[in-house]
């Protein structure tokens, strides 16, 4: 097995996706100390020590990065059904989470930790609890990914219940404390973010001081934009304006920020964003399940907006997998717009290297280059074509349905191999989790 421990190898005999939309590189890959230090078709030979793996018959790519989920939300699968966002939240989701403890926030992090390893995902940004938010980074830091984090904000909101509403000074100092904790631990793959809800649940002072702090000290702000038309019509009655106008006002878009869903932007709200150190997180799943809409990707392209790819929480799309919602985007693109506005390439380039630039990872992951971090997933080359002469992205993107990578490495090191989690018991993981997922119901429910 390659890379357990050290993060150097080299695998020869594969073919790499360099660049989505050209055709793959047949040779070799080699990774030192969890730095891609060479790929090509012909390289030299390894320097004496460096493990060689032959692994004719696969395909690497870079790892997926993931570009919005809610780790806190991995119990509730199927819990919050039939429901438009506004009573999806009210109704289940606020009160599910204000019923998390320590031991049931673990087991949904760690559940949703491994499914998104499996299924390919090596950096992620997680819009995190309210409380006890250092459960999700330990256990983050625990199977081994890379992430941006930070604890969830909100100060106010109709229906917000009161274990999940902090006061604005108390709300902004645990999430300064957080961030200061966390910021680059884990040998380097934690980052930190601020993560106010949406426009709707943080207060303008709330907002104001984030957006300073931010400025202040470096750090992105993740939050929900636009997601449906409700959420725009309550923010111009609340505030008098849709929410990115209101960002603006309130200094948030002078920090940088990954604003989820957007929608329902209009030509105003992208013409900010554009001007903007902004990006937005495109989660089609989520969107669909919900009835949110469809987001206009070629209109944000035409923009010059970097776009990433989400799945959001399982609570409102039920698996996190980005090949699901590479699927999806594309062809949701496809009936939007009709067929030729979005490519598969386009659609991979955002899971990927769009992604990392999204999340502000680009100097370190989203491509297979020399220099990068080695976080490089392999698929078996048969899996994702039916027919040998099918372009690669067209197979990942359209037929390659169900399919998981055999082996996934972060910073070098196998976090999965032939399939099987490394970094955890599968099954034990997935034991514990049923049983919180039921004392966090009979809390929510107060049949405890």
């Amino acid at each position: 097995m390659a890379g357990s421990e050290s993060g150097t190898w080299r695998m020869e005999q594969l073919e790499l996706l360099v660049n989505p939309g050209a055709p793959p590189i047949e040779g070799a890959l080699e990774v030192r100390d969890g730095r891609i230090c060479a790929l090509g078709p012909d390289l030299p030979p390894p320097a004496p020590g460096v493990e060689r793996l032959d692994r004719r018959g696969m395909v690497a790519l870079p790892g997926f990065v993931q570009g919005h989920v809610h780790l806190c939300q991995s119990l509730m699968r199927g819990l919050a059904e039939e429901r438009p966002l506004d009573r999806w939240l009210r109704e289940c989701i606020w009160p599910l989470e204000a019923a998390h403890d320590p031991a049931s926030l673990r087991a949904s992090a760690r559940l949703g930790l491994a499914e998104a390893l499996l299924h390919g995902t090596t950096s992620l940004l997680d819009m995190g609890a309210v409380r006890d938010p250092d459960v999700i980074a330990e256990c983050v830091a625990e199977f081994g990914l890379r992430a941006i984090l930070g604890p969830a904000l909100m100060d106010e909101g109709d229906g917000v219940p009161p274990p999940l509403c902090r006061p604005r000074a108390e709300a902004l100092a645990a999430a300064v404390d957080f961030n200061r904790r966390w910021a680059g631990a884990a040998d380097g793959r934690i980052g930190v973010a601020f993560a106010p809800r949406f426009a709707l649940s943080v207060s303008a002072g709330l907002w104001r001081e984030l957006a300073r702090e931010a400025q202040l000290q470096g750090w992105p702000i993740h939050t929900h934009v636009s997601e449906t038309r409700w959420e725009n019509q309550q923010a111009e009655a609340l505030h008098g304006a849709r929410p990115v106008p209101l960002l603006a006002q309130w200094g948030v878009l002078a920090a940088r920020t990954m604003l989820v869903h957007g929608v329902w932007l209009d030509d105003r709200d992208r013409a900010l964003l554009a001007g903007a150190p902004a990006a937005v997180i495109h989660c089609p799943g989520s969107n669909a399940k919900l009835g949110s809409g469809i987001a206009d990707l070629p209109a944000l392209r035409a923009a010059g907006i970097p776009i990433g790819i989400g799945s959001d929480g399982a609570a409102c799309n039920d698996q996190l997998s980005m090949l699901a919602e590479l699927r999806l985007t594309a062809q949701l693109q496809s009936l939007r717009h009709g067929p030729g506005r979005w490519s598969a390439a386009e659609t991979v380039a955002c899971a990927t290297s769009g992604g990392a630039r999204a999340l502000g990872l680009e100097r370190s992951v989203g491509r297979l280059a020399v220099g990068q971090r080695a976080d490089v997933i392999l698929f078996e080359r048969a899996a994702t074509d039916w027919e040998a002469d099918l372009p690669w992205e067209h197979g990942l993107v359209y037929a390659a349905g169900g399919l998981r990578p055999q082996e996934v490495y972060i910073d070098g090191i196998a976090r999965v191999h032939a399939g099987r989690l490394l970094v955890a018991d599968e099954q034990e993981v997935r034991r514990t989790a049923r049983e919180q997922r039921r004392r966090l119901i009979a809390r929510a429910t107060g049949s405890d």
